[in-house]
């Protein structure tokens, strides 16, 4: 018999947000990689489907991963639990620094490649490098502590 329960199915959406939301940054530093590489006024396309991506996918689907986790911890009463509460934490450290750094730094590097500025484009692209760094170590952090439940 197949038994799927309600919990089963909304951990079940809460682990696909989440890839939906943070899979495609963890393949930035690739197409940043080879962006850099093609003349300048070609590196648009990457920086437009960046920035459609965070504003039509990546932000929505945070809601998902939020509401998601929230019955999760509400169901099993995990809320006094530090594997939830950090994460829950980087959750919204990383929101914020999406829609606002990352967001800018994007922004930037449109403009820049757009403008065809060599040297602004490199430090743009620096910060943004930086910046999807930082991310992805927090959000490498979060999937430890939901996984492993240090502290359990």
């Amino acid at each position: 018999m197949l038994a799927i329960t309600l919990y089963d199915t909304v951990l079940w959406l809460h682990i696909v947000a989440v890839i939906v939301a943070f899979g495609a940054l963890f393949a930035y530093p690739v197409f940043f990689a080879v962006n850099a590489s093609a003349p300048i006024t070609e590196r648009t396309g990457l920086h437009r489907a960046q920035i459609a991506f965070s504003k039509k996918v990546t932000g929505p689907v945070l809601g998902v991963v939020l509401l998601a986790g929230a019955y999760l911890a509400s169901d099993r009463d995990y809320w006094s639990e530090v594997w939830v509460s950090v994460p829950l934490l980087i959750l919204f450290v990383v929101a914020g620094l999406g829609a606002t750094v990352l967001r800018r730094n994007e922004q930037a590097l449109l403009d820049t490649a757009t403008a065809g500025d060599d040297l602004a484009y490199a430090e743009a692209l620096g910060k943004a490098k930086t910046w999807t760094l930082v991310i992805l170590a927090l959000v490498v952090v979060a999937v430890f502590f939901m996984t492993v439940k240090p502290f359990a």
